[in-house]
C-alpha cells in the first residue's frame, strides 16, 4: 500500500504554501528521514521528511500553491 504525501500543518496561521522543490524525482528510492521537498509559507521555508522508505511518485508541482492537506505524492 502506498503512503501519501500531503502538505503538513506548519503552524496556527499557515493555511497555504508553495511547493518550492522536489529533492528527488519521480520512481528514485527514498529512506524514512530523507528531506523530499521544501515548502514555503510568508514566513518560512521548511524542509519536509519521508515518514517511510521506498520508491517515490511526486504529483505536485514545483511552484504552485496547495492548501494543508493537499495530496502531493505517494511513496510505496
Amino acid at each position: 500500500m502506498a503512503n501519501e504525501i500531503r502538505i503538513p500543518k506548519l503552524g496556527m496561521s499557515a493555511q497555504e504554501v508553495t511547493l518550492t522543490e522536489w529533492m528527488f524525482g519521480d520512481g528514485e528510492a527514498v529512506s524514512t528521514g530523507d528531506v523530499i521537498y521544501t515548502v514555503e509559507t510568508d514566513k518560512t521555508t521548511v524542509e519536509v521528511q519521508a515518514q517511510a522508505s521506498g520508491t517515490i511518485h511526486p504529483t505536485g508541482d514545483e511552484g504552485a500553491v496547495y492548501k494543508v492537506g493537499d495530496l502531493v505524492g505517494t511513496i510505496a
